[in-house]
């Protein structure tokens, strides 16, 4: 059961804007209903299981109850609607500082996964509800077994033996906070360390791109937080892409 309590004296600035349910249909479809009303600023949904918990393209995300943070943020930004898709990147910051805090090694797979190795760790999903952004987060705390065919871990499993989610939670949101305080001016800052963590830089990645299957090598990220991968010699910006995948060889 989430202390919210223990919660709140981690981050006391959001006494009282925590709403929590053991079992919800998606955390991020109630955040979005509480962005369209008007919700403040950091309004938190957590949830210990959802039914119809989902991911970025529809996919589900699924967790044992208990195991895992399952939560959405509302943010009410001070940058563009057309610079919100950069809090995908500021959340997945968030999240790796957090981990690296147990000190474990950290890795951003653009642009909305944080992984420990080469496993998952925590997805992002980042959707705007009116004049709100909503940051949904999946994140794997102690969850002590995963299907074979999914190559996901969690901290548990990395090795931090009593994981406290209230502790981890605060951390979360207080680094949204802290880097998205430069998703206008300063993105720059949040670009740089992103890099510093991005998954598969200078490796060979096949991914579809536009609709069709594609591979090049990775070589890092614009100042818009966009992919940089090189094919047939030619270097592109990719916005948007799906199945990114490392080529073993």
């Amino acid at each position: 059961m989430f202390d919210r309590e223990l919660f709140y004296t981690k981050i006391p600035a959001l006494n009282g804007l925590l709403e929590y349910a053991e079992v919800m249909e998606s955390t991020s479809d109630r955040a979005l209903e509480l962005g369209q009303a008007g919700a403040p600023s950091g309004t938190l949904v957590l949830s210990e299981r959802q039914t119809k918990g989902r991911g970025r393209r529809g996919n589900r995300w699924a967790c044992p109850e208990g195991e895992g943070l399952l939560f959405s943020l509302v943010l009410d930004p001070d940058v563009g609607k057309e610079l919100w898709s950069r809090f995908a990147l500021v959340a997945g910051l968030a999240v790796a500082e957090v981990i690296e805090g147990f000190g474990l090694e950290a890795g951003i797979k653009w642009p909305n996964d944080v992984w420990i190795g080469k496993k998952k760790c925590a997805g992002i999903l980042v959707e705007g509800a009116a004049d709100r952004l909503v940051i949904g987060i999946g994140l794997n705390v102690s969850v002590q077994s995963f299907p074979a065919e999914l190559e996901a871990t969690s901290l548990l499993l990395e090795g931090v033996p009593k994981p406290s989610r209230e502790e981890i939670l605060a951390g979360v949101v207080q680094g949204i906070f802290r880097w998205g305080s430069l998703a206008g001016a300063g993105y720059e800052k949040v670009i740089a360390e992103v890099q510093k963590r991005l998954v598969f830089r200078n490796q060979l990645v096949r991914m579809l791109w536009k609709g069709e299957p594609c591979e090049g090598v990775v070589r890092g990220l614009n100042d818009e937080g966009h992919l940089l991968v090189e094919m047939n010699g030619v270097v592109q910006a990719v916005v948007q892409a799906d199945e990114i995948r490392s080529v073993q060889h």
